[in-house]
């Protein structure tokens, strides 16, 4: 088991590894909302869907992305310029609209139009787009299944999507992977936090090395509840992308989207700024991190490849997200708080059994 000391330098180097993993899942988020990261791996699912490339000119895709409900979900941003979210419901009318075409009058049945659809391998909205094979091929699948039920074969597009979105988020959470792994090297090498060199720091100076643990322990007491914050700061950000329903205007909605979609931003910016602010600029005036000269101006005895070592390994760490290391955190100051009670309650029976000087025979 861990001594005292050892266990303190973990302490330190986790609530650290804490500090600029919740800056670099800020500066991710902040990255993922300006570039609607979301509304790119959609697209992609979309593309994947479809059966073809969002490159290729007149393919099923670009008329998906260019009918009238699914432009005005657009968001405006100048990177993707397409949906964060769309229903199943709205993916499977669209669709449905693409097979059948425009030419469908209130109260019109619409199975044979989606039947030469089918046979002809091209889309009624716009025969010069073929449907690619592996596309038409499910098509036909369920549109047999459904026994040319058209209410059937929405829902069962409807199921085909909902499983492709299953795929999405894993697809996302693999983006976001990358892009904090990415910002986790970008704040080690700006703020020159180089793990090697920090824990040198820690085991030569135990008195340095107790207030950083001092500093762990008012955190944790300060934000007792900070994993189920973050928890629900990525549920409230799914929530947010997803327009309400507004029946008289999709546009509203997609309005109403970006509005929140600004708040965000500004609220994540105010608080990687807070972060800075207060703990980690405590922290790194404790230990001295950052460049005290000019940015990457090693000192002349400095083992660069040592300090790069560093960097790589805290830009590992903090791509392991916040919540692993404050739940880490919590372990080890439980630990530690045991560690002491052990300690104290063993001096207390060691007193209780030493024989008294007015207890001795003599």
């Amino acid at each position: 088991m861990f001594n005292n000391e050892a266990l303190s330098i973990v302490i330190g180097l986790t609530f650290i590894y804490l500090l600029y993993s919740l800056l670099g899942t800020l500066i991710q988020e902040i990255i993922a909302t300006n570039i609607q990261l979301r509304g790119l791996v959609l697209r992609y699912a979309i593309h994947v869907m479809l059966g073809d490339s969002k490159s290729k000119t007149n393919s099923v895709s670009e008329t998906f992305y260019k009918h009238p409900f699914i432009k005005l979900l657009k968001t405006g941003n100048f990177i993707s310029d397409c949906p964060s979210y769309i229903d199943p419901d709205t993916f499977s009318k669209v669709l449905i609209d693409l097979l059948r075409g425009s030419a469908i009058n209130a109260g019109d049945a619409f199975k044979n139009e989606i039947q030469n659809s089918l046979t002809k391998k091209k889309l009624a909205w716009n025969d010069a787009v073929n449907i690619p094979e592996e596309t038409i091929s499910y098509l036909n699948t369920i549109w047999i299944d459904s026994q040319g039920d058209t209410q059937k074969f929405k829902s069962l597009i409807e199921d085909w999507f909902n499983k492709m979105m299953r795929k999405s988020t894993t697809w996302y959470k693999q983006s976001t992977q990358l892009i904090l792994l990415v910002v986790g090297l970008v704040i080690a090498i700006a703020f020159n936090v180089d793990t090697l060199g920090i824990v040198k720091k820690l085991e030569s100076n135990p008195t340095l090395t107790q207030h950083v643990v001092e500093q762990a322990d008012n955190f944790v007491k300060v934000h007792p509840n900070l994993e189920e914050d973050l928890k629900n700061t990525d549920d409230a950000i799914a929530q947010m992308i997803k327009p309400q329903a507004v029946k008289d205007s999709l546009k509203a909605a997609a309005l109403d989207q970006y509005k929140q979609t600004k708040h965000l931003k500004d609220s994540l910016v105010s608080q990687a700024k807070t972060l800075v602010t207060n703990d980690i600029s405590k922290v790194n005036d404790l230990l001295g991190l950052g460049w005290p000269n000019d940015f990457l101006h090693f000192e002349k005895d400095a083992n660069i490849g040592r300090i790069i070592l560093g960097w790589l390994l805290t830009a590992l760490a903090i791509s392991l997200g916040a919540p692993f290391w404050y739940d880490l955190l919590n372990k080890l100051m439980q630990l530690k708080g045991a560690a002491a009670s052990t300690k104290s309650a063993g001096s207390d029976d060691k007193d209780k059994t030493a024989v008294k000087p007015a207890d001795r025979v003599g």
